[in-house]
């Protein structure tokens, strides 16, 4: 018999305060380590919470998300440097448009291995879920991923400034 945690509002009350004495606690030693475990927490409660997973599931869960979460911020910059690369080729009087176009086709290859590792990493959980789960999954997934997407920027942000003198 698999256990179910221990109901909604309990999963959340006990997360929810985790969660937010650690955003604090993670703000305050100013480590982008310690940023994205509080983020990675915020997602498994979202699912936790959404889907009402067991801890099995969250067990199996994790790991793809993990590497979502690592694919997205990898992506997201290298996104970043070959647009800060792709400005510059752009900002020179003559372009050379050789070097505009390699850049072009690093940044399609960089979304396309990013798509693939996404579409790797959603089936993988997806596949730990019942049928029922997979259905609110999907009615979840888009505002899911666009709220995981705002956190990363978010975390993002506060790394760099904090990283400025």
């Amino acid at each position: 018999m698999v256990r179910k945690w221990g109901g909604p509002v309990a999963v959340v009350g006990v997360v929810g305060a985790l969660v937010l004495g650690s955003v604090g606690w993670a703000l305050a030693q100013r480590g982008s380590e310690r940023a994205e475990r509080v983020l990675e927490a915020l997602l498994v409660w979202r699912l936790v919470d959404e889907l009402d997973l067991t801890e099995e599931q969250v067990c199996k869960v994790l790991p793809p998300l993990r590497a979502l979460k690592q694919a997205r911020l990898v992506f997201g910059q290298r996104r970043s440097a070959l647009h800060r690369e792709i400005r510059a080729l752009l900002a020179d009087r003559t372009v050379d448009r050789e070097r505009v176009e390699a850049k072009l086709r690093e940044l399609r290859a960089a979304q396309q291995e990013f798509q693939q590792q996404r579409a790797e990493a959603l089936e993988r959980i997806r596949a730990a879920l019942t049928p029922e789960q997979r259905a609110r999954f999907v009615l979840i997934q888009d505002s899911f991923e666009r709220e995981t997407l705002s956190l990363l920027g978010d975390v993002e942000r506060f790394v760099r400034s904090r990283s400025r003198p």
